[in-house]
């Protein structure tokens, strides 16, 4: 469908006095070389990761998306909380339909919350593919005023300089990148039910090269359960461990995605510091599709004040490594009192592969890239994620939500149940069954949400609004520590602890044992980091409160996890479509059913399934 001019007026009404922002993210397919292979990309603006989109709080917000791929497509505002418009959350099935080829669609919304976000897509899974970048929202002046500023220094001249830095932060993305598109790589997996756990590089700020070290390099990260690893740094596809299924085919597998490793001298991103602002805000986003950079980013020689976790202020921690798994941010101040270049790193120590990639901090840049990776100096990480001797890192979970009056209900009214899986070699399950409405259903929960109704109904749990929700994700054994994002406003981490949950609620295990929660100052987040749980099971408890009427997606942010099923819609007081929905995404809505027509999927209904499962797979790869 291509939507008619005339629409313009009716998409873009209904925004409120305050500033306005309107902004065109115009999607294309085209070629990149960012590690120095070409490959096919998706593009924003003609560029991967897109560009900043950087405005107030309190300003609306007016983005056209402009669909020039070959494919449907849709964006997230990825940590935007959406008050009062979550029809812009750009989830398909759930919140919008796609954005079919050669058609636009306008999100709406006002930045409420402030902090560091991004946007990705959130179709299929093509976010890997290039459609991605930088979203931030600076803070009002009472905010600023009343930051966390004087944990770090009590000095006035600093303080006016980290607020001068939160202000215009230096944004860093770093993503896992591939040689091979989302499209062949879901075939692949497909074809040989191997997951392809391996990359080709990491990429900061959307440059980065190929490295083929040595194989002595990975002598010391060689264990029991990984004794070899490809010359990429990859546990072999034919593990046991890593690819626990029989129907597996492993030799079948292309050697480009395992085996063959070539190294580039790819330009690497620089980040220019000015000795003179004496701080500089430094915002870390994992915007990748598969490795946890968890507890392995750090900067030579630089210190890390942490203040800041997926944009909410937290008490200051001082580390030299951050935890930054997928679709999580983190933000520090670093001091500016040195000069010239260090090595910014970004390191993956999970089993299935050990890889680093770099960038460079600059204090006397010469241009916005290097050829040359700074000499150590101070080294905090080694090659495969190692931290070294006499060095901290970030433990997430013992993050304090700022100001000390930000304090979670200390009862809740509803307790859901969530049980991760991996089901087979092409699944994955939030709650037994793999959940797939977000990428094949026509007509989205949050305009029909009698809908759900088709579903298994432990996928798309409901409660009216104004319930205190505890949800308890168990993980039992062999479950990897699994980046899980909750869509819409941020939740509480009040609890985690080992083996299986077996109480009716948390009221009751915090009786036997309190030593596993914290009700009064816990991290509050949008990011939620399980625990390794492939030895044994353990579990985690989120709590929140549902404000907004509103289908909440919550879901691995690993894709293949996604992709498997490895989710669930929150069905927050939908007995009835929400009324407030504006007539221009009613009508946005009904001109992209008339244009589906004969491409609507058919809906599941069979007892006990959400809709498709991995034979499907094919079905939703499309060329890039």
């Amino acid at each position: 469908m291509r939507a008619s001019v005339a629409l313009w007026p009716l998409l873009c009404a209904g925004i409120s006095s305050a500033a306005l922002f309107q902004y065109t993210l115009n999607l294309t397919a085209g070629t990149a070389a960012p590690d120095g292979v070409t490959r096919n990309v998706y593009l924003v603006n003609g560029q991967t990761p897109g560009p900043d989109i950087i405005v107030d709080q309190g300003d609306d917000v007016s983005i056209t998306i402009m669909n020039n791929l070959p494919v449907e497509a849709t964006v997230h505002f990825h940590g935007i909380e959406q008050k009062g418009s979550m029809w812009s959350d750009g989830v398909p099935g759930i919140t919008q339909r796609m954005i079919e080829p050669g058609n636009f669609f306008v999100a709406n919304f006002t930045a409420t919350n402030f902090g560091q976000s991004w946007y990705h897509a959130h179709s299929k899974a093509i976010y890997g593919d290039g459609i991605r970048g930088n979203f931030y929202v600076r803070a009002p002046q009472d905010e600023l005023d009343n930051g966390p500023w004087s944990q770090i220094s009590s000095n006035a001249a600093d303080i006016a300089a980290m607020k001068a830095a939160h202000q215009s932060p230096k944004l860093i993305s770093v993503t896992d990148w591939t040689h091979w598109d989302s499209e062949w790589g879901l075939a692949e997996w497909t074809r040989t039910k191997t997951e392809l756990i391996c990359v080709d590089s990491v990429l900061i700020n959307g440059k980065g090269r190929v490295i083929c070290p040595p194989p002595e390099t990975f002598t010391p990260y060689l264990n029991e359960i990984v004794p070899a690893v490809t010359p990429k740094g990859c546990a072999y596809p034919n593990n046991s461990f890593v690819q626990p299924f029989d129907d597996k085919l492993p030799d079948e597998l292309d050697p480009s995605v395992f085996w063959e490793c070539e190294s580039t001298n790819a330009p690497l991103s620089v980040v220019a510091v000015d000795a003179s602002d004496k701080w500089a805000s430094v915002g870390f986003v994992n915007t990748g599709v598969l490795w946890d950079f968890r507890g392995k980013l750090s900067i030579d020689n630089h210190k890390l004040w942490v203040y800041a976790a997926d944009g909410q202020f937290h008490d200051v921690q001082q580390v030299d490594v951050i935890n930054i798994p997928p679709g999580e941010r983190f933000t520090a101040m670093i001091k500016l009192d040195q000069e010239g270049d260090f090595a910014i790193r970004a390191s993956a120590s999970i089993t299935p592969q050990f890889i680093s990639g770099y960038g460079v901090l600059s204090y006397s840049p010469t241009g916005t890239t290097s050829q040359n990776i700074p000499e150590p100096r101070n080294q905090a990480l080694g090659y495969g994620g190692d931290t070294k001797q006499g060095f901290t890192e970030l433990d997430p979970m013992t993050l304090k939500a700022y100001p000390s009056t930000l304090t979670p209900p200390q009862t809740a009214d509803k307790t859901i149940f969530l049980e991760l899986f991996r089901l087979n070699s092409l699944e994955w399950s939030m709650n037994t069954n793999p959940f797939a409405p977000f990428l094949e259903l026509a007509e989205p929960l949050m305009f029909n949400p009698s809908n759900a109704q088709q579903l298994d109904q432990s996928l798309v749990p409901s409660y009216p609004l104004s319930t205190t929700v505890d949800v308890v994700i168990q993980l039992n054994p062999g479950n990897p520590k699994h980046p899980l994002h909750k869509h819409g406003e941020k939740a509480w981490i009040i609890g985690q602890g080992p083996g299986t949950f077996t109480w009716t609620d948390v009221a009751s295990a915090m009786q036997e044992h309190p030593e596993y929660f914290n009700l009064q100052r816990p991290p509050y987040r949008d990011g939620f980091h399980t625990p390794d749980s492939v030895p044994s099971a353990n579990w985690m408890v989120i709590r929140y409160t549902a404000h907004e009427q509103s289908v909440t997606f919550f879901h691995c942010h690993i894709n293949i996890h996604t992709v498997g099923g490895m989710a669930v819609a929150l069905m927050e007081g939908m007995a009835t479509a929400p009324t407030n929905i504006p007539q221009y995404y009613l009508d946005w809505d009904q001109a992209a059913a008339q244009a589906q027509g004969s491409k609507k999927v058919k809906r599941a209904s069979e007892k006990g399934r959400g809709i498709g499962s991995g034979s499907l797979l094919p079905a939703f790869v499309k060329r890039v």
